[in-house]
């Protein structure tokens, strides 16, 4: 019988929440990907959601893992700590007068590393995306943080709403 992996597992929990909150009217889901690429051998889930009553900014929850943590997981060889997922979170929007980086920095605090970075494009204008990399390996003993991360996310898409509207 197939077991699943830790990175199979918490896609599920991340899936389940995010689809959760889309019923009860509380976010959009607007895109997903599940995505495995054959040649490195590494998994990546993208769920990307908007607020229920706008979408002037996106959240994106990526969760990843590599050869590394499936050949730990399924080999059953080396440290229990290499086992799980990486994950990130991204805000993206395309209105650049506004104080969303210093709202979200805020929301999440200075001890996360941030990637911050603004798109020209010919076709759509330009787009402003920050992206809060979490340097730690989550494992399934962290899936309520995963699931906490998630809601998080939301909550920081409820605190820039009054900036859309400005």
């Amino acid at each position: 019988m197939f077991d699943p992996t830790a990175y199979e597992n918490m896609k599920v929990v991340i899936e389940g929440t995010a689809y959760d909150l889309d019923l009860e009217g509380q976010i959009k889901v607007v895109d997903r990907k599940d995505i495995v690429d054959l040649a490195t051998l590494t998994r990546k889930y993208e769920i990307t959601l908007c607020l229920k009553q706008s979408s002037a900014i996106l959240a994106k929850l990526t969760l990843e893992a590599k050869l590394n943590q499936l050949a730990a997981e399924i080999l059953q060889k080396g440290d229990p700590k290499h086992i799980g997922a990486f994950v990130n979170i991204s805000f993206t929007w395309n209105d650049t007068g506004k104080k969303y980086i210093d709202r979200i920095k805020e929301h999440w605090g200075p001890e996360h590393n941030y990637e911050e970075r603004k798109i020209y494009s010919s076709l759509n204008g330009v787009k402003e995306e920050i992206i809060i990399n979490f340097s730690l390996l989550i494992t399934e003993d962290m899936i309520d943080d995963l699931v906490e991360m998630f809601h998080y996310s939301v909550q920081t898409l409820k605190k820039t709403i009054n900036l859309s509207r400005m």
